[in-house]
């Protein structure tokens, strides 16, 4: 691998750890927010608004969570590292 090469892997493991931090630090903040929601409607019996609003809460926070997720599947997804040639193989011997 050249000089060059090495950088620009090394640039990418960096882009996908960001990424990583990114992504978990805000599925954390989702699942609190769920963990949250369900704690006070099992520890309440809050009005129909007000539960409606918590639900509503939840869905956003799925959805983000979600999008999350896709982002998370996108570092995953870098074709030049998937394209990266490997050194050719020798062919095991026939049996013939």
């Amino acid at each position: 691998m050249t000089e060059p090469e090495s950088v620009q892997l090394r640039e990418q493991i960096e882009g996908i750890r960001a990424g990583i931090r990114e992504v978990s630090h805000d599925l954390s903040n989702r699942v609190g927010v769920l963990r949250m929601a369900v704690y006070y409607l099992q520890a309440t019996e809050p009005e129909q608004e007000k539960r409606a609003q918590y639900y509503k809460m939840m869905n956003e926070s799925l959805d983000k969570a979600e999008t999350g997720l896709r982002h998370l599947r996108s570092l995953v997804d870098l074709s030049p590292i998937a394209e990266t040639p490997r050194p050719p193989t020798e062919d095991p011997p026939s049996g013939s």
